[in-house]
């Protein structure tokens, strides 16, 4: 089954900055514009796969 989705527990990483939005940049040490959601994920990754041969399979998750 492949991954349809991946979930992230971080919005962004303070080494690239890629993703932070402008206006919080000068913020980028602060835990809640690296995480504003709070959300944790266990190792860091969810991922949502999905059957391609039948829609009506159920989904998996899997946590990395």
């Amino acid at each position: 089954m492949p991954p349809l989705l991946t979930v992230d527990m971080w919005e962004c990483d303070g080494a690239s900055r890629g993703w932070l939005p402008a206006e919080d940049r000068d913020a980028s040490d602060d835990p809640r514009v690296i995480s504003p959601t709070g959300v944790y994920l266990g190792r860091g990754l969810m991922r949502a796969h999905t059957c391609p041969a039948d829609p009506a399979h159920p989904h998996r998750l899997s946590f990395q």
